[in-house]
């Protein structure tokens, strides 16, 4: 360290000196900048708009198979509600308001007595409905990250929400909701996230605002649930 330093001192004499030291100064902070604008570009999408006729399948198998350890969390007029289990076939175990519920296939158990449905709109929530409301909605984008992740944008009329999800008809005209479907390095969908605040405002379900978060882990590697 010292002999670097006595040297910066003698090049510090010199005009060619004062040079060298100039130059590589700036060498070494863009040698950083890049460093870092590389670290950061693992995170930058690649891929932005889409276009017709690109691949927009993605695999929801894993989340068919009944196995997984999920997050539900649905904001409504900006007050969350998180519902935190897992889920083995037909059966569920999870917490919601610092209570544990049981799910047997047919009904919630809360202490081992029969309660309500606790979830807040559970059509929503229902994955087979998600399989019904994607084929029908619209793709919009594609973006796919250097990190592996590909999100996947949709969107939905309310008609089309209210007859598949209510089976009703209507016209309500409005604008249109959201679904965005994050999938991960082998295309797995993991997340899938609604804006439905038009759905919900046009069939008075909420004030001001809808969304709701689905999140999935730990999948083939919930055992047995038993209350």
């Amino acid at each position: 360290m010292k002999k670097f330093i006595n040297l910066i001192k003698e090049l510090r004499k010199t005009e060619r000196g004062k040079a060298i030291l100039f130059f590589a100064f700036y060498f070494v902070l863009f040698a950083v900048l890049f460093i870092i604008l590389g670290i950061n570009k693992n995170n930058t999408l690649t891929e932005k708009e889409y276009e017709p006729g690109n691949d927009y399948l993605f695999d929801t198998s894993l989340i068919g198979d009944n196995n997984y350890h999920f997050t539900y969390t649905i904001t409504k007029d900006n007050v969350k509600y998180v519902y935190d289990g897992k889920r083995y076939g037909n059966t569920e175990l999870f917490k919601y308001n610092n209570k544990e519920y049981y799910y047997d296939g047919n009904k919630y158990y809360l202490d081992k007595k029969e309660v309500d449905n606790p979830y807040l709109y559970s059509e929503i929530l229902n994955f087979n409905n998600f399989l019904l409301l994607i084929e029908a909605a619209t793709p919009e984008y594609k973006t796919a990250y250097q990190s592996g992740s590909t999100k996947y944008g949709f969107q939905i009329s309310s008609d089309t929400i209210n007859k598949i999800i209510n089976n009703k008809e209507t016209d309500i005209g409005d604008n249109p909701n959201t679904i965005i479907v994050t999938s991960d390095e082998d295309n797995r969908v993991t997340d899938i996230d609604y804006d439905l605040d038009s759905y919900c405002l046009k069939n008075s379900l909420c004030k001001t605002n809808l969304e709701i978060e689905l999140s999935y882990d730990q999948f083939g590697e919930i055992k047995e649930i038993v209350n």
